[in-house]
């Protein structure tokens, strides 16, 4: 390049997004201790220098990423129960949420599971998970009492960390079980 001349700026609207993206696969391939600038930097095709520009910090690309795949989790929870008819068996429902949606995914899980045993650490993605917990209780709450709804949340969240890292897998038979139990045990304490 002469002196005194500009190399042209490539244009990349969609870089910082494609940040946080990578960062979500690097979380889901290497965990939270994995994860470093060069790897994110690596798995997006950008920079180093583009990561620094857009996040102060690595704790602020992990959180980032992890308000991203909430928000996606979330969304797409509340979408399929908001789907559900007064007329449709709910609890088919749910588990249609849970093994075709939110465990469908290996590497979804994996940054789930992340960002949960992250949280016990930190207080900024404890509240991203609380948050999490709250729209998915909020969610069932459209369907359920508000007790149930809870018991529902930590059955499913106990059977997604099993459909992560179970030998066998759960099938949706034992999956639709565990809800109907769950549902008819709040339903009888009401």
């Amino acid at each position: 390049m002469a002196p005194g001349t500009r190399r042209a700026r490539r244009h990349d609207p969609d870089r910082k997004e494609r940040i946080v993206e990578a960062a979500l696969a690097v979380l889901a391939r290497d965990g939270v201790a994995g994860i470093t600038h060069r790897a994110i930097g690596e798995a997006a095709d950008v920079p180093l220098g583009s990561i620094t520009y857009h996040f102060a910090t690595l704790d602020d690309i992990v959180n980032q990423a992890f308000s991203a795949h909430v928000e996606k989790l979330a969304t797409r929870f509340e979408d399929r129960l908001a789907s559900c008819d007064a007329g449709d068996d709910l609890i088919e429902c749910i588990v249609s949420a849970v093994t075709d949606d939110l465990a469908a995914n290996p590497n979804e899980l994996a940054v789930t599971y992340e960002l949960y045993g992250d949280a016990v650490r930190r207080s900024d993605n404890k509240r991203i998970t609380q948050r999490w917990m709250e729209r998915a209780e909020d969610a069932l709450s459209q369907h359920y009492d508000r007790a149930t709804a809870r018991l529902l949340d930590v059955v499913i969240e106990g059977v997604m960390v099993h459909m992560s890292i179970a030998a066998q897998p759960m099938s949706k038979d034992a999956v639709r079980s565990l809800l109907t139990t769950a549902a008819n045990a709040g339903a009888a304490d009401n």
